[in-house]
């Protein structure tokens, strides 16, 4: 053999046998060094984790020091459809098992930057019971929020987000990004009760948690396009399926960051903004939709807004064929886990590192 074809091969040894503590992104061989010296079950199998929590997160209950508390909202009570909603934030956590813990184009890393926990679901008193439910979902949010903690919720039905919003905007209203087929500000005589997934965010602008102004909702589309006058009277920046189609995705971007501006916003994400193409386990599919990759590319531009929480709703697990949904929607959940890292790092100026307890 050549001798540079044996010093190329060498080369190629050495590189094989290098380990993940010596990534050749340093500061990705630093986490993954403490993630083994911590005994943390980021990387272990998912089949041999013996209890399940969003993107592996520790399970804590404890507020104290906390930056970003991921919770479950498991809530279907109020869905105008079907059922099944309150089993998504055990798929999530599930699903979520596949994603992160690095961001695979901007290698950052959530749980490097932000203490992120597990904080379970949230104890509902009588969860057939839509006015209770709604009201225990205020007060566990108005909970996090006074331990100045992010929230990132799983639902659940849509409406979930407007006791979080009403209790994240008790200050002020704060700014809001919607990605749905569904505007959801119809009146409540259109489903026969006012707190339904159809008024969420009409709701929200009533009890002072969202400021219309401030409000972009992206991807509406479908037979209920009629329903949605309180959006366009109340100041909220409706882009439909057809302006995102004639805008493109950079413009749409752009429109939201200017919509938003530099003040705190809440993002959610419903899971029939998705085409059923792509997303079929939701409640109520909408042909024409967006498409995962530009739901993503979505999200992804959003970087740089201060997020100060965020949901995703809707998934429902008994419809969704082995689980792409889930699995889908736990990865854009990964992507907004990943916004709401930087926008608190940013907000605070401080580096608060996930650590897990050894079991």
């Amino acid at each position: 053999m050549a001798k540079s074809e044996e010093e190329k091969l060498m080369k190629l040894k050495a590189f094989a046998e290098r380990t993940l503590e010596n990534h050749r992104h340093p500061h990705i061989g630093e986490f993954f060094k403490r993630c083994a010296d911590e005994e943390a079950p980021v990387f272990d199998p998912s089949y041999m984790l013996t209890e399940k929590t969003f993107y592996r997160a520790p399970r804590r209950r404890d507020l104290n020091g906390l930056d970003i508390a991921c919770l479950g909202l498991p809530m279907d009570v109020s869905a105008p459809y079907h059922g099944g909603q309150k089993f998504a934030p055990d798929a999530l956590r599930e699903a979520s098992h596949n994603h992160g813990p690095i961001h695979d184009r901007w290698n950052v890393i959530p749980f490097d930057m932000c203490n992120i926990a597990d904080y379970g679901n949230v104890d509902f008193s009588r969860p057939h019971d839509t006015e209770q439910t709604v009201e225990d979902i205020y007060n566990a949010i108005c909970e996090i929020d006074d331990a100045d903690v992010v929230p990132f919720s799983v639902g659940g039905v849509h409406t979930v987000s407007h006791p979080v919003l009403k209790a994240l905007g008790r200050k002020e209203p704060i700014g809001l990004i919607h990605i749905d087929a569904h505007a959801d500000t119809m009146t409540g005589d259109m489903q026969g009760e006012d707190l339904s997934d159809g008024a969420v965010f009409r709701n929200a602008v009533l009890d002072q948690g969202i400021d219309p102004n401030r409000t972009v909702q992206i991807g509406i589309r479908g037979f209920a396009t009629h329903y949605w006058d309180f959006s366009h009277d109340s100041g909220m920046r409706v882009i439909t399926m057809d302006d995102f189609d004639e805008m493109g995705l950079p413009a749409v971007i752009a429109e939201v960051h200017k919509v938003i501006g530099d003040g705190p916003c809440y993002l959610t994400l419903d899971s029939d903004g998705i085409d059923a193409t792509y997303l079929p386990g939701t409640q109520l599919p909408e042909p024409f939709g967006l498409t995962s990759r530009e739901v993503r590319n979505l999200i992804r531009g959003f970087r740089g807004i201060d997020m100060v929480g965020a949901d995703i709703v809707e998934l429902c697990p008994l419809v969704d064929v082995r689980g792409t949904s889930a699995n889908l929607m736990s990865a854009l959940g990964f992507e907004i886990l990943t916004l709401l890292s930087e926008a608190r790092v940013k907000r605070t100026g401080t580096i608060n590192k996930t650590h897990w307890p050894k079991y």
